[in-house]
């Protein structure tokens, strides 16, 4: 026997929200979605607008299923230890070698770095800790490249 679960149920989960800059022939505007939840986003003109009204288009997405009684996925709460293990050509693990003692850096400090460049990873400050690694966005600088930061 299953139970029904509802509307304020679902709102009160800890859904992870995406926010990022599109870049088209008429300028930058930003989009928001719901990462767990298919087919949830919407546009706005700022980043604000954006995640305003991803929660109302959230809500409405969760409504909808429920009514049609389709399955409606939670998020799944992950832990991150910090630690990748990682297989790289030996001349590539070298060449970082390399790179990283001339930067005056560790190896892992020197590609922790790249990686964090590469993804246009900045934070931040959260005003909720409700919210901290909810929410993702890309800066406008990286709108054409395709890049994702985490801003909580």
């Amino acid at each position: 026997m299953s139970v029904k679960k509802s509307l304020k149920y679902y709102e009160k989960l800890p859904y992870h929200i995406i926010l990022e800059p599109w870049d088209d022939e008429h300028g930058v505007y930003w989009v928001a979605r719901v990462v767990e939840l298919p087919h949830c986003l919407i546009h706005g003109d700022t980043p604000e607008e954006a995640i305003r009204e991803i929660e109302e288009v959230k809500k409405d997405w969760i409504r909808s299923n429920l009514e049609r009684g389709l399955k409606i996925p939670e998020p799944i709460s992950r832990k991150y230890s910090g630690q990748i293990s990682l297989r790289i050509p030996p001349s590539l693990h070298k060449l970082l070698s390399d790179i990283a003692t001339v930067e005056e850096v560790s190896l892992n400090q020197f590609i922790t770095m790249a990686l964090a460049r590469e993804a246009g990873f900045h934070i931040e400050t959260v005003k909720s800790k409700a919210e901290r690694g909810r929410i993702y966005a890309r800066d406008k600088a990286s709108a054409k490249q395709g890049c994702i930061k985490n801003v909580i």
